[in-house]
């Protein structure tokens, strides 16, 4: 007789993106904080580098949970019967980063984009994404937030950065179109007079 499981599993994920839990100490104003500041006060390998060189590129989509604890756990796929009495969500995120020294561990210093959907429980039978979290949200069945953060960026934004509204299906494509015409508009040449490469977090390279 097979023991395997019937439903749906959930796969760990291979990156794990940086979240204030991995306990990587952040300057107060990294926007504002040139390298060569930056460097100095993290008393990193090159501080004499105007600006360190962005050689690594991810895009990720990771579902995450979150425990009465605070520890965080990262799924490449999440389905809701794994998510009792846990926070889920989900992160989208591009970043162009390097890979630093501090304190004999490795950082990443660099310009992200990011966008991500918070909810308090996920009740559906279905696979944890933003679109059926926002869903829930929009019925009554739990509460969410939602939000877009750039680091690393000096330049202006203007009217690319979204109105913030309650979470629903509208809000959410909103969202979701800004997130990709602030990350197209951050990561193109025109732009790269701008960057301001700030302490992303805990360096994890992807396993597997």
């Amino acid at each position: 007789m097979s023991n395997s499981p019937t439903g749906p599993q959930s796969i760990k994920s291979s990156y794990i993106p940086f979240l204030q839990s991995d306990g990587v100490e952040i300057p107060a104003e990294p926007a504002d904080m040139p390298f060569r500041k930056l460097a100095e006060s993290l008393e990193l390998a090159e501080p004499d580098s105007e600006k360190p060189v962005l050689n690594q590129h991810h895009v990720s989509s990771v579902a995450f949970t979150i425990d009465a604890s605070g520890k965080a756990s990262f799924f490449a796929s999440l389905f809701s019967g794994e998510t009792e009495m846990q926070r889920v969500g989900v992160v989208q995120e591009a970043k162009s980063f390097a890979v630093v020294q501090k304190d004999g561990k490795e950082v990443e210093v660099g310009v992200a984009v990011r966008l991500q959907v918070k909810a308090d429980k996920f009740s559906a039978s279905a696979q944890v994404t933003i679109p059926n979290i926002t869903a829930e949200a929009q019925l009554g069945l739990s509460r969410a937030d939602m939000e877009i953060s750039v680091r690393g960026f000096s330049g202006p934004l203007g009217k690319l950065l979204p109105a913030p509204k309650s979470v629903d299906i509208t809000s959410y494509t909103e969202y979701l179109d800004a997130f990709r015409e602030i990350q197209a508009h951050v990561f193109s040449d025109a732009s790269r007079q701008h960057f301001s490469p700030v302490v992303l977090g805990a360096y994890k390279p992807p396993t597997g």
